[in-house]
């Protein structure tokens, strides 16, 4: 079912997700994680996570602020 809205706020599609029976609940979740992988992060993102890299002295830490760095530097590596 496709919908043509005017203006709604981000509250607005949280409330029409919540009324969404779990199955479709989840093909909304799936999305999120798709589109978070792929969104290039912000110059000031970027700063912000490599500052982190800096300031940590946990290994595991470090490694997946890096991974997060490469990630929303060139979005996700698509698999072939």
């Amino acid at each position: 079912m496709c919908i043509t809205l005017g203006s709604v706020t981000a509250a607005q599609i949280i409330e029409e997700i919540r009324r969404l029976d779990p199955k479709e609940q989840l093909g909304v979740i799936r999305f999120a994680y798709q589109l978070d992988a792929e969104r290039k992060l912000t110059g000031n993102e970027l700063s912000s996570l490599a500052a982190r890299m800096t300031e940590t002295d946990d290994p595991a830490e470090a490694a997946t602020i890096r991974e997060a760095i490469v990630r929303g530097f060139y979005g996700q590596q698509q698999k072939e």
